[in-house]
């Protein structure tokens, strides 16, 4: 897909598990359960869909990924807990594209839970946490980051300093505050809800537009407003902030990634007869690689 200067593809960072329940919050299990059947711990299959973006501006060229999975450092009862895939899938997704680690110019993390920045760095060979990128400044909400140096106790387990920590001390973390042009036609939003400091990825050009939401709307089957997931802190907030999205893209042909979906990634969204919102999946060649690699 090409939006502007940008050619993009979706890489695979991986598929994961978690409880259906947490997924679907309030939402009965007789609803969600036919959309994303649960294994016999009740667990879903979650993709980890990451967007890589390449193109040239003022004659330098940029290699961008947006957030990254799980990562490969986890233990393996972590690991087994959540049904984590790999190790080296991201890089292995990346590889496809001819891109390496060192290639990438700029990480953009939407937040700093684990199955998002867990492989924004690594344990090298001498046994040390590195960044996986070494040659990438990594932004992400200056909200996210004070949040995640002093988390709740409601989010404290989704925040790993492993995961961030290595990149101060590289000197490669830079922090936002509020929504930013990146570059021209890649821009952040702020979208709270899930998170205080949550950002959402745009590109955009010449009318055609992309949204990477992220954990906003972290599946196809979450595109009703109300489908919030219990991991989601701010729900009202979280609601409002969907119904802001959907009335943006709906009907527009705007293109939505759904970062956690195993096999939609990608889609447009409508309104059936009765005003419910309706995802059409978006195919093409590079997108149907991704189907055969994640699943």
């Amino acid at each position: 897909m090409r939006i502007g200067g940008w050619d993009i593809q979706i890489v695979s960072g991986g598929t994961f598990r978690l409880d259906g329940g947490a997924m679907f919050g309030t939402v009965p299990k007789m609803v969600w359960n036919p959309l994303m059947p649960a294994d016999e711990e009740n667990r879903i299959l979650m993709g980890t869909n990451c967007l890589l973006l390449r193109g040239e501006t003022a004659g330098r060229s940029h290699v961008i990924l947006v957030d990254t999975g799980n990562g490969d450092k986890e233990s393996e009862a972590f690991r087994d807990r959540f049904q984590i895939q790999g190790p080296g899938i991201l890089d292995t997704s990346l590889a496809r594209h001819g891109v390496k680690p060192e290639d990438v110019t700029l990480l953009v993390l939407t937040h700093l839970h684990f199955d998002h920045a867990g492989g924004a760095t690594r344990i090298d060979e001498r046994g040390e946490l590195v960044p996986s990128f070494p040659k990438a400044r990594v932004v992400v909400q200056k909200r996210d980051l004070m949040d995640a140096k002093r988390p709740n106790l409601r989010v404290k387990a989704s925040y790993f300093p492993k995961n961030w920590e290595p990149l101060e001390a590289a000197g490669l973390l830079d922090t936002l505050d509020g929504p930013a042009e990146l570059l021209p036609g890649l821009s952040v939003r702020m979208v709270p809800g899930h998170i205080a400091g949550l950002q959402m990825v745009v590109v955009e050009s010449n009318g055609k537009k992309l949204f990477f939401p992220a954990d906003l709307i972290p599946t196809s089957r979450h595109i009703q407003p109300a489908w919030v997931m219990g991991y989601d802190l701010d729900v009202v907030t979280c609601v409002n902030e969907r119904l802001k999205l959907l009335e943006e893209v709906t009907g527009t042909g705007a293109v939505l990634v759904f970062e956690h979906d195993p096999d939609v990634p990608v889609g447009t969204v409508s309104q059936d007869a009765k005003g419910r919102y309706v995802v059409t999946p978006v195919i093409s060649q590079r997108f149907e690689e991704l189907v055969r690699v994640t699943i």
